[in-house]
């Protein structure tokens, strides 16, 4: 193992005995944070938000919490070394630079941050920016307040909100942001107002990555992909999987894709595969996080992190 993520196992082990992953991020290159879920047969609500710093400065520090129902977990830059913890229904806590402990609740109604519970976020320049149903999106900003940039985003009609959006969100920059989410519900926003995008399927989509080769790639139900930007659209990938990709980044020049049943990439002709990955790694399937050079992979059967060169498994 690299000896920058080589790490004392009595610490790995306080955090991570008998508790399993359930949302990871990268913080930067030497950081990365946890929400962990503790290993029973019937959720007891218990929660722990953890961050572990690697190389000289070595630690693992986190809280115990209740009451967050299958929460998020994103970083804010601007806010320094922080790591920021939603609940979907209600739930804020910080860990890191901008403190450790509960926050207020993002605020919510028909034309604030929010008008429900937060589905899926992003950190997008610096900012973490937080997506929910009836096409909401806000961003954490630099003192500590949930700005909306609903802009001119209309609501979707009452008696089929679940046909839209948001459900996933990411950015190539702040001003050229794409969410996504019901049957077929993709919009981007220029840093200025939002424009509803065309696309050639009305299957439900669930998660997005605005990828390096820049294409924006939407993953959809059963596993299937979609590539494109603006008006240009095309399903790349259909599949009959019983769930669909949690989490989908950008990592050295390719794309990758995860969900508790695997790890997969797209080859150089466009065709998802299996990951190849060493089998330790591949158990670590669940939930992906990418950031400075590095890509987190964590869930049910523990973490590893990729350093650009290899693989190493955490714990």
């Amino acid at each position: 193992m690299s000896t920058i993520y080589k790490f004392d196992e009595s610490y790995l082990k306080r955090a991570f005995d008998n508790r399993w992953v359930f949302d990871c991020a990268v913080i930067d290159r030497h950081a990365v944070s946890f929400i962990l879920f503790s290993r029973v047969a019937k959720d007891d609500g218990n929660r722990v938000l953890c961050s572990v710093s690697f190389g000289a400065n070595a630690n693992l520090e986190g809280r115990k919490y209740t009451g967050f129902l299958f929460p998020l977990l994103g970083t804010a830059p601007n806010l320094g070394k922080t790591s920021v913890m939603l609940g979907r229904v209600k739930s804020v806590a910080v860990h890191g630079d901008a403190g450790d402990g509960m926050w207020p609740d993002i605020p919510r109604s028909d034309q604030g941050p929010l008008s429900s519970g937060p589905k899926n976020l992003s950190t997008i320049d610096g900012r973490l920016y937080v997506c929910g149903g009836w096409r909401h999106v806000c961003y954490l900003d630099d003192d500590q307040t949930w700005v909306s940039i609903r802009a001119n985003l209309t609501d979707p009609p009452a008696e089929k909100v679940t046909d839209y959006g948001f459900d996933a969100i990411a950015g190539f920059n702040a001003n050229d942001i794409y969410a996504v989410g019901g049957e077929g519900d993709v919009w981007r926003y220029d840093g200025k107002l939002w424009r509803q995008c065309a696309v050639p399927t009305n299957m439900l989509m669930e998660s997005v990555c605005c990828a390096g080769d820049g294409n924006v790639y939407v993953g959809l139900q059963s596993g299937g992909l979609m590539r494109g930007r603006e008006d240009s659209w095309e399903v790349i990938h259909e599949d009959r999987m019983s769930v669909p990709f949690k989490d989908i980044v950008w990592f050295q020049d390719r794309l990758w894709c995860t969900s508790e049943y695997g790890l997969w990439t797209l080859d150089a002709k466009g065709r998802l595969v299996d990951a190849d990955v060493p089998p330790e790694v591949r158990a670590c399937a669940g939930n992906l996080s990418a950031a400075d050079g590095v890509m987190l992979l964590g869930g049910l059967g523990g973490a590893a992190i990729c350093d650009g060169k290899a693989w190493h498994r955490l714990y």
